[in-house]
């Protein structure tokens, strides 16, 4: 491969050309990053890094790697290949299809590797493999000068939203997976009937709207007074009403007190069309999370119930209602919200029951501590946050392609979304071998100004759970699921989204017209 004057290398070239520098007695510099969006810091980091040698290589993470990382990057390889080579100080460039610096690195061997001068304090688990292997050969690892620092990440982090370049990354999206109106409507069609028993906590979502008033007499506090209380059902009951929306068959599975308010959760859900079996547990209240709002901006939250393991006596309560309920059914939505449901017999009962029926499952789980997707073994899908996946391994430091394959490893998920809040989703493909590095394909949120975002993972793997059931690939549930979360998002209140609402918004969705291209 060869192109841009000769700059663009694979690896054999490179190795070919460094031998030669090697034998001229010459210094090899090389940098290696994703180099996202050329600026200005980037062009001094290059200099001083020309400056320290005579020829100068840099390396740059491929596409399919760094979309690992959600939001990375926002320019395709191909243009960030070419802004490098157009540069009079880069010598040589090279696409790395590798995770991390080390294969090229140990290739090259380069006399000397330069980084910027944030990593000389960052503790850095991947840079610290890389040292080592340069210092290891007896190359030398120099900081760049750091009188002038700017990031991609943090320029894109304050101005990406008014970049045209998140409309270029879901076109992209769309192409590679052949993704159009007419299959959007298909994978939308394909979700009537589908039968789905949902099992999760019985939660209500409470907004409390309010006047504000000056500070109280008696301490700096605020104080307001409530105007009107809007109740909207949440988690599990969210994701099977979101279910019903579209036009699937839902029945929620819950142990709960029968009390006034499990009364009114249990009729509000029927209802909706969603059928409610409940399995009489006294010391399991309906959790209710209260939001106080003023001007339709939230002020604070009161969560109401606490953790309690379910009893012995109430998980095999469960477990026999699984066992009957679940030839009915062509999936089950298993919901933690860590509240003490999911202990270790009842998880193991799910994931038995699930293979000895044949009854694929899916799993997501809330931001709490006592909410691990690990516990879950075996779904169809796991839709976790990258904050729950980086929980479940209590690691903040390494990158979310090495978790997600930790969690196939650990787990023995069939497939994993992760879920990345206003950056969008992440699709990991599950590994062939365990040797062999994952696939992975990003999909940028398609929400423009989020109003509220509570339940939107719920309303998104409620409609995942439809759309693969209907045989649809992964990726058109993703785009389906993103659409849904995206009206969700966009409105004040934990409801669901109307077929009617998002039919409409597909519509409106340009990168789904046929022959539609990035330069549209």
């Amino acid at each position: 491969m060869s192109a841009f004057g000769g700059k663009l290398l694979d690896l054999d070239a490179l190795v070919r050309v460094r031998e030669g520098l090697r034998a001229a007695g010459k210094t090899v510099v090389q940098c290696h990053g994703y180099f996202d969006i050329v600026h200005p810091g980037h062009i001094r980091y290059l200099r001083f890094a020309r400056q320290q040698g005579d020829a100068l290589i840099v390396s740059v993470t491929a596409d399919h790697v760094a979309s690992a990382d959600a939001d990375r990057p926002y320019i395709r390889e191909e243009l960030r290949l070419e802004s490098l080579a157009a540069l009079e100080l880069v010598d040589y460039v090279y696409l790395d299809p590798n995770p991390w610096a080390g294969p090229v690195l140990e290739a090259v061997r380069p006399d000397v590797f330069v980084k910027g001068k944030e990593y000389e304090e960052r503790s850095s688990p991947q840079f610290a493999r890389e040292r080592a292997l340069v210092e290891g050969y007896g190359g030398k690892v120099i900081f760049s000068s750091g009188d002038v620092v700017y990031s991609s990440t943090h320029l894109l982090d304050r101005f990406g939203d008014r970049l045209p370049l998140t409309y270029d990354k879901v076109a992209d999206f769309c192409r590679r997976n052949e993704l159009d109106h007419e299959a959007l409507a298909r994978a939308l069609r394909s979700a009537r009937g589908q039968r789905v028993l949902v099992l999760g906590d019985p939660v209500f979502d409470r907004y409390i709207h309010c006047d504000a008033e000056r500070l109280a007499a008696e301490e700096p506090m605020i104080q307001v007074s409530p105007l009107r209380e809007d109740w909207y059902l949440g988690a599990g009951a969210l994701v099977a009403r979101q279910l019903t929306a579209l036009g699937a068959q839902a029945c929620f599975v819950t142990p709960a007190r029968k009390d006034a308010l499990g009364a009114r959760f249990s009729r509000e859900l029927e209802g909706a069309g969603v059928e409610v079996r409940t399995i009489v547990e006294d010391a399991r209240p309906i959790y209710v999370k209260t939001r106080y709002l003023v001007e339709e901006r939230k002020l604070f939250k009161v969560n109401e119930g606490r953790y309690t393991p379910l009893s012995t006596r109430a998980t095999a309560k469960v477990i026999a209602s699984l066992r009957e309920l679940l030839p009915r059914f062509d999936a089950m939505v298993v919901l933690d919200f860590g509240y003490g449901m999911f202990g270790h017999e009842l998880c193991q009962a799910v994931a038995d029951l699930s293979r000895e029926l044949a009854v694929p499952y899916f799993v997501d789980v809330s931001g709490s501590p006592r909410a691990n997707i690990l516990k879950f073994k075996h779904p169809r899908l796991a839709t976790p946050t990258e904050g729950e996946l980086r929980a479940a391994f209590a690691d903040d430091e390494s990158g979310i392609s090495f978790l997600a394959m930790r969690y196939y490893r650990e787990s023995g998920a069939g497939e994993l979304v992760a879920t990345m809040g206003k950056r969008g989703v992440v699709l990991f493909d599950p590994p062939p071998t365990p040797q062999t590095r994952l696939a992975t394909d990003y999909l940028p949120s398609l929400a423009r100004s989020p109003i509220d975002t509570v339940g939107a993972g719920d309303v998104f793997l409620a409609t995942m759970c439809a759309s693969a059931l209907g045989g649809n690939k992964t990726a058109a549930g993703a785009y389906l699921a993103s659409c849904v979360s995206a009206i969700h998002v966009q409105q004040l209140g934990n409801d669901v989204v109307d077929i009617v609402d998002l039919e409409r918004f597909i519509a409106g969705r340009r990168e789904l017209a046929r022959g539609a291209s990035c330069d549209d």
